[in-house]
């Protein structure tokens, strides 16, 4: 219907042209042509939507493959912060630890923060987030924990030990 209403304006506007302003008429008329160009091509992923499917265990066989070194690609992830008033350090943390704990290879996975307001509070919970990370990423990786940010994994209002009936899902031990 907007496609054809869309023809329509264009009909008219193309057949009364401003022969006394007829530069910025044919300028007017173009951009008009190039806006609804852009509409319509914005418009072809509405027309017809594309799903995808990831299938894990295919990725799986493609790039790790016995014997063979990881072929997976490197993957560099950049947190940035500015204020940790508007922005409190414990997001910045669980936002890290989420990207620390992902399933993929801990070799291939690297993550840098840049904190462009310079703010101790955040230097000093990301050092904690640090030292936290060493328990809670092969904790995550173990026992395939879904939130793998701590604040959202343990907010959910389920029972942790419910099918969890090994006794290190309760407690591990440390070093």
């Amino acid at each position: 219907m907007r496609l054809v209403i869309l023809c329509f304006f264009f009909r008219f506007r193309i057949l009364t042209p401003a022969y006394d302003a007829f530069a910025l008429w044919l300028i007017s008329v173009i951009c008009e042509i190039w806006f609804a160009l852009s509409w319509i091509l914005d418009q072809f992923p509405k027309w017809f939507p594309i799903t995808r499917e990831t299938y894990l265990d295919r990725l799986a066989l493609r790039f790790d493959r016995e014997g063979e070194p990881n072929q997976l690609a490197p993957v560099d992830v950049f947190v940035s912060t500015v204020d940790p008033l508007k922005e409190p350090p414990i997001i910045t943390a669980n936002t890290v630890l989420s990207i620390l704990s992902v399933d993929y290879p801990v070799d291939k996975v690297s993550c840098y923060v840049s904190d462009d307001g310079a703010s101790m509070l955040l230097f000093d919970s990301l050092a904690e987030t640090a030292e936290f990370a060493r328990r809670w990423v092969p904790f995550c990786k173990k026992y395939n924990i879904e939130p793998r940010a701590p604040e959202f994994y343990f907010s959910q209002k389920i029972d942790y030990l419910k099918d969890k009936v090994q006794p290190t899902f309760v407690k591990e031990e440390g070093p």
